[in-house]
């Protein structure tokens, strides 16, 4: 229980934290505006408020749909569907971001990036496993003798503190390897603007396509999480580099610091 305890808090200061952290070290050394890095979590929103409506629509259109979905190859042609949809309007939503905004440079390409990363790494990961970690801290020493809670709880409580200790720092991993990934992806649609070259949203498209449609495989295959690990080492390398390709790391930090400078404010 303590080794899983650690690892889970390691899990939600990566999971939570980095995006935060992140966030605020943009705003000190690149100058990055909230505002950026609010609209980037916006678009996330955004983003998961059209893909659930499309659904919705889906099944009030297709009488068979709540039917149909009860079977294993629909449920895996609805998640592949899902993400499909997450991606296209996820590149779109950033583009129309970055248009709307007028960004011109790459600080604040890295400001809308992180807020729509940070957005999901903490919705869709960080509080659910924050509020389970509650909640298993809250039952730690259960007895089903003597608890008030349903048989079915109970045993989903019991799952959890027999799970092994990696697996929530595997959990991390992936989330930092989706961060990264989603870095690129904003990158590549900045180039868009750039190089006055639409064709780099196809470039996003297929990036975020290929990493997503990966994961998924890997999940639905129950692939040894040794093995998810080395994997998501991998493609979180290749993100770095085509960010370094993209001169991702030409930045200057210090921007913010002579901004403060020059305007007289040291503090």
């Amino acid at each position: 229980m303590i080794l899983l305890s650690i690892s889970i808090v390691i899990a939600l200061l990566v999971i939570i934290g980095l995006p935060i952290a992140a966030g605020f070290w943009l705003k000190d050394r690149l100058g990055v505006s909230w505002r950026t890095i609010t609209f980037g979590v916006l678009g996330y929103f955004i983003v998961q408020v059209l893909v659930s409506l499309i659904f919705s629509g889906l099944t009030s259109v297709i009488p068979t749909w709540d039917e149909a979905a009860a079977g294993e190859t629909f449920r895996l042609s609805q998640i592949l569907t899902n993400v499909f949809l997450g991606v296209i309007i996820g590149v779109l939503v950033r583009w129309g971001g970055m248009k709307f905004l007028k960004l011109e440079n790459l600080e604040d390409a890295y400001g809308l990036g992180v807020g729509y990363s940070g957005a999901e790494s903490i919705m869709l990961v960080g509080l659910p496993l924050l509020m389970t970690f509650i909640t298993m801290l809250s039952n730690i020493n259960i007895d089903p003798q003597t608890s008030a809670l349903e048989p079915e709880m109970i045993a989903q409580i019991e799952e959890l503190w027999a799970l092994e200790f990696f697996i929530p720092l595997a959990t991390a991993l992936e989330r930092i390897t989706a961060f990264v990934m989603h870095i690129s992806v904003t990158l590549l649609i900045f180039q868009v603007f750039k190089r006055n070259q639409p064709a780099w949203l196809g470039a996003a498209v297929g990036l975020e396509m290929l990493i997503n449609g990966l994961v998924v495989g890997l999940s639905e295959a129950g692939l040894h999480y040794g093995w998810v690990i080395l994997i998501g080492v991998l493609m979180m390398f290749g993100n770095l580099v085509i960010i370094y390709r993209l001169k991702g790391f030409e930045i200057d930090i210090t921007k913010s610091v002579r901004t403060k400078e020059d305007s007289g404010d040291t503090l």
